[in-house]
């Protein structure tokens, strides 16, 4: 069996150790992207926003990911699940574009009406921070947390070097 599943934020609906749903979203840049397909073969973080106001927690993840483990892939995932907003999509992307430098454009991806699955699989959305997760190589969420702290980073950080200490399946 693999590694042991941490989260500091473990509940019965926890979605430690169970596969990321298919959703798909177009990043700033403007390519679509197909989580966790697109990330097969990598562990990689994903930065899940329901509201503007995560943005403190999503940069404070940001600048700790990136002074620890520059290689590592992280994308910001902001989700809006209502497929009202969808014909608003051009004008809210362009609205971010111009907040997030063009390098991290293509890591930047809006998911609009598929917010609902990530949402509910995540375990709502009262929360008002960022939702993290830490995908293995195959999707499969290793860490799950909410809101930024050292000690959630560190955490995070030490399940990240247990899945790239795993021999490969």
């Amino acid at each position: 069996m693999g590694a042991p599943l941490h989260n500091p934020d473990d509940t019965p609906d926890s979605p430690l150790g169970r596969r990321f749903p298919t959703v798909s979203g177009t990043a700033l840049s403007g390519q679509s992207v197909c989580f966790p397909d697109d990330l097969f073969g990598a562990p990689s973080v994903l930065l899940v926003a329901y509201q503007r106001t995560a943005q403190d927690d999503v940069s404070s993840w940001l600048e700790f990911l990136e002074s620890r483990e520059p290689a590592l892939t992280v994308y910001e995932v902001p989700t809006i699940p209502a497929l009202a907003y969808r014909p608003w999509a051009g004008w809210i992307d362009n609205g971010m574009r111009k907040g997030v430098p063009r390098a991290l454009w293509p890591r930047v991806v809006t998911l609009y009406g598929e917010g609902g699955p990530v949402r509910d699989f995540l375990g709502g959305s009262r929360f008002v921070g960022a939702s993290v997760v830490l995908l293995d190589a195959d999707g499969v969420v290793r860490w799950f947390g909410q809101g930024f702290t050292p000690d959630r980073g560190a955490a995070l950080l030490d399940e990240l070097h247990r899945l790239k200490e795993r021999p490969p399946n």
